[in-house]
């Protein structure tokens, strides 16, 4: 025998109205009270009671008839429940037999039940055609299914070099950073192939059972972008080099240039330069002159109160006396050997063997390598992490020291983990509610008819934070991965730190009062902390 729910039906006498209870077979799903409830509530019948209903449901192993209420009403047709899925993509129906006398469904009463609720598309006529001859009742059928949507895929390209060759600085068997092995450029022969385009792949829409159109996320688009000495194939799907060169990406622009060599000093000789491509400078930049360079800038000798100004990297293979007036900008690294009374601001990341008196940014991280590194005074602000073997001094040297974090993030997320504890208290306490009239119901205790409306908000109650707790988790969680992304700013000290640093991250202030070794600084609850390195 195949497996039925257990159902119930109306019989409507001259003395009153009668529910036939029918058992589940073959492991079917039990007639439960709440389901009588609501069908008793549609149908406008109250005076019934509900204790000994529930106690005969409790135990109902054999079909049986019970008198519900001595009033008598009119027959009852077929009903139907229809609930639609909270991504409205699929919809159910629950049908309740008639009572005596009572119509059955056709096809054109179920298709009205559907289109009453609001259901415009995916009915499934097949179930609509077996309902309304052969109908299943108290058993929940799939009878409508939206369209899902079908998601594209974003546009990508790949680049056929190396687009991050800035490596990081050698460091020798003496623990000195070796800055003069260094190869900030890529070469590219004429006719190589540097960018490959893969076009996107648009998405189809779908619809939900309501007729409502659901499109698929936004795909992104690409096209290849460059500079001059690249042509494209004809289809714009493939870029190849010019001439022999170097190559490089900035943002999402393919540059190929030739690189432009001072044989010794920049000064009154060569004044100025300003240049397309990379510059590479064999001797040293005097106090006075500048550089720009839409590429790279690779200086061999010294840098003193100039001006550099990359739109990739600066390598200086030894470093830069500012006398205060010196300036080094980078939209990508800086790698120099020491800084010493300048401004330094870099897109990524700052590599220095010591820096002293300086101003130094950096749009992911400063690092401070070498055996002897150092910090002492001036200010220091990195996005991510700022790694310095010694800062500051026994003099007490001012030294200024500032990570970054979205408060904003952090505030949703406290809010979010405050309405998360209270909806559990709620739930909680619903719970409590429907446990303890439940147990009343299986002690044949009577619950009043005032009471009912109580038991029904509370699981509605429930019911609905409990979504809204799921909701909660996912928001909480995806919060907590932008905290982790933009509040992992840390300040780590393998040796030693001095009083006078002062570290700001966010807004929570640390002042260093002590001397401490091998440690790390970083935000946690708000507040910074001292941690191991």
């Amino acid at each position: 025998m195949a497996k039925r729910n257990g159902f119930f039906r109306l019989q409507i006498e001259e003395d009153g109205v009668y529910i036939q209870l029918n058992p589940p077979i073959e492991g079917g799903d039990a007639i439960t009270i709440s389901d009588v409830m609501d069908y008793l509530n549609a149908v406008k019948i109250s005076d019934y009671d509900i204790n000994a209903l529930n106690r005969i449901l409790s135990n109902l192993q054999e079909p049986i008839t019970v008198k519900l209420t001595d009033s008598v009403c009119s027959a009852i047709h077929e009903r139907a429940k229809v609930q639609i899925a909270a991504d409205r993509m699929s919809a159910t129906i629950r049908l309740y037999p008639p009572s005596n006398q009572g119509k059955l469904f056709n096809k054109k009463d179920i298709l009205e039940e559907l289109t009453h609720v609001g259901i415009k598309f995916g009915v499934i006529d097949r179930i609509v055609d077996v309902l309304a001859t052969t109908p299943l009742f108290c058993h929940d059928v799939v009878i409508a299914k939206g369209k899902p949507v079908k998601e594209g895929t974003d546009a990508r390209i790949e680049y056929h070099f190396d687009t991050q060759p800035l490596s990081k600085p050698k460091l020798n068997e003496d623990g000195t950073v070796d800055f003069h092995q260094l190869n900030i450029f890529t070469k590219v022969e004429k006719d190589q192939l540097l960018a490959t385009l893969i076009p996107e792949v648009p998405g189809e829409e779908g619809m939900d059972v309501l007729g409502n159109r659901v499109v698929p996320h936004k795909i992104r688009k690409a096209v290849l972008k460059c500079g001059k000495n690249i042509r494209m194939s004809d289809d714009r799907l493939q870029m190849f080099s010019e001439v022999d060169g170097d190559v490089k990406l900035e943002g999402d622009t393919v540059f190929v240039s030739d690189s432009y060599t001072v044989a010794a000093d920049v000064d009154t000789s060569t004044g100025d330069i300003i240049y397309e491509g990379n510059v590479i400078v064999n001797g040293n930049v005097r106090t006075g002159f500048s550089i720009r360079a839409k590429g790279d800038i690779q200086v061999k000798g010294v840098v003193e109160g100039a001006n550099l100004y990359a739109g990739g990297n600066i390598v200086l293979s030894r470093g830069i006396q500012g006398m205060n007036r010196g300036r080094l900008e980078a939209k990508g690294d800086i790698i120099t050997k020491f800084i010493e009374s300048a401004n330094v601001k870099a897109g990524g990341n700052v590599r220095s063997g010591s820096i002293l008196h300086s101003n130094v940014e950096a749009g992911d991280t400063i690092l401070c390598e070498g055996k002897k590194s150092f910090v002492i005074g001036g200010n220091l602000n990195a996005l991510n992490l700022i790694d310095v073997k010694t800062m500051g001094n026994q003099m007490g040297t001012i030294t200024n020291v500032k990570l970054g974090v979205d408060l904003s993030v952090l505030e949703q997320l406290r809010a979010m983990e405050q309405e998360f504890e209270k909806n559990t208290e709620t739930i909680d306490k619903c719970t409590q509610i429907l446990v303890l009239f439940k147990k009343r119901l299986e002690s044949g205790q009577k619950i009043p008819p005032d009471k009912v409306a109580v038991i029904q908000a509370a699981g509605n109650d429930k019911r609905r934070l409990e979504e809204r707790q799921e909701e909660l988790k996912q928001l909480i969680e995806t919060s907590k991965e932008q905290i982790e992304a933009n509040a992992r700013g840390r300040l780590r000290i393998s040796d030693m730190i001095y009083p006078g640093v002062r570290i700001l991250i966010a807004n929570s202030m640390y002042v260093v009062k002590d001397e401490l070794k091998y440690c790390q600084f970083l935000l946690k609850n708000g507040e910074i902390v001292v941690d191991s390195y």
